[in-house]
């Protein structure tokens, strides 16, 4: 215990010393006195799991990263290590709880395994990520790897309409949970569920859908970190800043992003770009000499600037928070800074207003599937008809999936397989609509 407390006190010293503060500058934000700080450093007093997330999110980092890896010799448990730094996540049992959806989880898992189902048949890539330390080189990395994804997903330039489901097909559960307060997402990888996110159920639907694209950027780029906790108000880190990028250019590809904005009426290349172009001509190829034409885009159509009107509408569109889509145009350089700073104002001005209906856009037509839910509820069905579980069984899944009893003998209806009969007299009815067209011929 004594060896474990040095190591945990070498870690905080070097993540302290590496972003420049004092002990005494780390104590007001533990609560305690500077020489408190040194003994814990030093190893010789233990530090609280509380303590242990104060000083994850004011250095901005996950606390899986302030406590010592597993060696080569210890299996590394991520659920079991995020319990012990977030004790009150293991607390609620309830089915709408984090433990209640790692459970859920884990009977999906051993379901897939008794009906031989391979949930990752579609495996994550593997990508090649280089070390990056500066802001700009890790929000560089998310939007290039996001664009990578759309294209290995076949995604094309449209929006994303499930994105939980999305993750399903590369084998990564996503869930809703009641978190607490401050904690927006976890991703957690373990042996026993797979990989999962799960974000705070009190968000709304844009939000969910950013986090649940946010918590697969953490599986593509975090390999070495079995689990990862996203707390609100914390400063971000690089390697929440790449995600963040990855998600926001995921759900919002740049080429679609332009050609939907045209349809609004807006110019996309020219605000991109200077109002007066320059074409040059070869010749026809008769030893002349080619010309270049200055073309003046000064009074060029659609070069209006972007409005509220169309950050709603963009938003609307791709299933995100007008702040992301208002961000995502500005990165492509259709908005200029002082010009998003005045939508922002807008925004937060706007932010409890019905405008919606002002601007005739339909009431929300997204969706959200609990696809861990009902992807339990269906193969635990499918089991009990194979012979896999039995009754029991197949009701104790179905209360874990939050099934109602009245809704159970529909799903088992809609997922039995057709009478032999039935198939039977269908195949009949073929071999007779064959005999009769060759007698017919």
């Amino acid at each position: 215990m004594a060896e474990k407390l040095k190591d945990i006190g070498s870690i905080l010293q070097e993540a302290r010393t590496s972003r420049g503060f004092t002990q005494a500058e780390i104590a007001p934000q533990l609560g305690v006195s500077r020489a408190t700080v040194a003994q814990i450093e030093t190893g010789r007093r233990s530090l609280k799991a509380e303590d242990l997330r104060r000083l994850a999110a004011f250095y901005g980092c996950s606390p899986s990263e302030l406590l010592p890896r597993a060696t080569d010799d210890e299996e590394v448990d991520g659920p079991a290590e995020l319990f012990r730094s977030h004790p009150d996540l293991a607390e609620d049992q309830g089915l709408s709880s984090f433990a209640g959806v790692c459970a859920m989880a884990r009977a999906l898992t051993h379901l897939e395994a008794r009906l031989d189902i391979d949930a990752l048949a579609h495996p994550l890539p593997v990508y090649r990520i280089e070390r990056s330390d500066t802001p700009w080189q890790a929000a560089r990395q998310g939007h290039r790897i996001a664009e990578d994804e759309r294209r290995r997903l076949a995604l094309g330039e449209g929006p994303v309409r499930f994105v939980d489901e999305l993750l399903m097909t590369s084998g990564v559960r996503s869930a809703r949970a009641t978190l607490r307060k401050e904690i927006i997402s976890i991703s957690v990888a373990d042996p026993e569920h797979g990989l999962l996110v799960v974000v705070d159920k009190n968000l709304s639907l844009e939000h969910r859908r950013f986090r649940y694209a946010h918590g697969l950027a953490h599986f593509l780029f975090d390999t070495e970190a079995p689990w990862r906790v996203c707390i609100s108000g914390a400063t971000p880190d690089l390697v929440e800043l790449r995600a963040d990028a990855f998600a926001s250019g995921l759900l919002i590809p740049q080429h679609g992003l332009r050609r939907y904005v045209e349809t609004l009426g807006k110019e996309t290349v020219g605000r991109a770009g200077p109002t007066v172009l320059s074409v040059f001509s070869e010749g026809d190829g008769h030893d002349k000499k080619g010309e270049s034409r200055r073309v003046d885009g000064r009074q060029r159509k659609g070069c209006y600037p972007i409005t509220l009107s169309d950050v709603l509408r963009t938003a609307h569109y791709y299933g995100t928070s007008p702040r992301v889509a208002a961000h995502r145009l500005r990165n492509l350089r259709l908005l200029t800074e002082r010009e998003l700073d005045q939508l922002e104002t807008m925004l937060q001005s706007e932010k409890h207003a019905p405008i919606d209906g002002e601007l005739a856009l339909p009431p929300p037509a997204l969706h959200e599937m609990d696809s861990l839910c009902s992807r339990l509820a269906v193969l635990a069905a499918s089991a009990l008809h194979r012979g896999n579980i039995d009754v029991p069984r197949f009701n104790e899944l179905a209360d874990l999936a939050g099934v109602r009893v009245a809704d159970r003998e529909r799903i088992l209806a809609i997922t039995a397989t057709p009478p032999r009969q039935e198939r039977e007299t269908s195949s009949q009815r073929s071999e007779a609509a064959a005999s009769l067209g060759k007698e017919h011929s």
